[in-house]
């Protein structure tokens, strides 16, 4: 009976245990909680007198950033260079302003020397040592490496020529294509590869489609004058002859880094769709224009 006296007891008092226990606790924590109600004072007290003004500009100025990267991606392409992601938002921002206010021979007058400044020889280095790491290219490395070799050293009428195969080469691996390659082929790579509608405004890869389309893939005939100095059919099959200079060279490696970039982050999914195409326009067209 006592033991049942004890235990009652015992239960009893419970809750006045418990609000004790409460009470330490809260005690123990009271430090703890002033000094996280002046944090939070002092942190109301900073941002109470924070001129957030300078949010807005900041928001202003990448803005006019962007902008100025979606006028650049025409321009560089009009100015004949390919579009290169490495190249600095200053250098993109100078070449939108002087093409605006001093016109596109202003800006021709100094790019070529801009762009050697830029991408020079340690930087073709470093991307050699891009593209060995790159599974698709990789294999091309021995080809690549007398490519920049022979740039360096102004052999420009042995850089191009050993290139540009290399291009529709390594699109033609990505996409795991089997037999000839015609233009109307290599057209829908591209697209797949490099057009994208859910990229950015900002994004490079539909000015580099525009020009690979507009300069690798240059129409020519023997005879008559050549709209691009890199035509890959042009300078193949012999019907130019002066296109072995370091601006052109440069060009085509710049192409060749950015499309083989382009190539390492292609997915299945877009190499299933180009060959779904390609097979549709392959039953409805019977007009083939061969890559020889």
């Amino acid at each position: 009976m006592s033991s049942n006296n004890s235990y009652c007891k015992n239960v009893e008092s419970l809750p006045k245990k418990f609000d004790s226990i409460n009470k330490m606790i809260a005690k123990s924590m009271r430090p703890i909680s002033e000094k996280l109600d002046a944090i939070s004072k002092q942190i109301t007290n900073i941002f109470s007198n924070f001129d957030f003004s300078y949010l807005n500009e900041l928001g202003r100025e990448l803005k006019n950033v962007t902008d100025d990267i979606i006028k650049f991606k025409t321009i560089i392409v009009e100015l004949g260079y390919p579009p290169h992601e490495d190249i600095a938002i200053p250098d993109i921002r100078r070449i939108v302003a002087d093409y605006a206010g001093f016109g596109e021979e202003y800006v021709r007058s100094y790019l070529d020397d801009l762009m050697f400044e830029i991408y020079d020889e340690t930087y073709l280095d470093h991307i050699l040592l891009k593209w060995e790491k790159i599974k698709l290219v990789s294999p091309r490395i021995a080809i690549l490496r007398n490519v920049i070799k022979c740039h360096n050293q102004q052999m420009y009428h042995a850089s191009i020529p050993t290139l540009l195969p290399q291009l529709e080469g390594i699109i033609a691996d990505a996409f795991h294509h089997k037999g000839k390659l015609y233009a109307r082929d290599l057209k829908i790579y591209l697209k797949y590869l490099l057009i994208n509608n859910e990229e950015k405004l900002y994004s490079l890869k539909d000015a580099l489609y525009v020009y690979y389309t507009k300069h690798i893939l240059a129409h020519f005939e023997h005879g008559k004058e050549v709209d691009s100095q890199i035509s890959r059919h042009a300078i193949l099959h012999g019907a130019i002859n002066n296109y072995g200079n370091k601006e052109n060279s440069l060009k085509l490696i710049l192409l060749f880094d950015f499309l083989s970039d382009c190539i390492e982050q292609i997915d299945d999914q877009k190499i299933i769709l180009a060959k779904k195409e390609l097979k549709e326009v392959k039953k409805t067209s019977s007009k083939r224009q061969l890559i020889t």
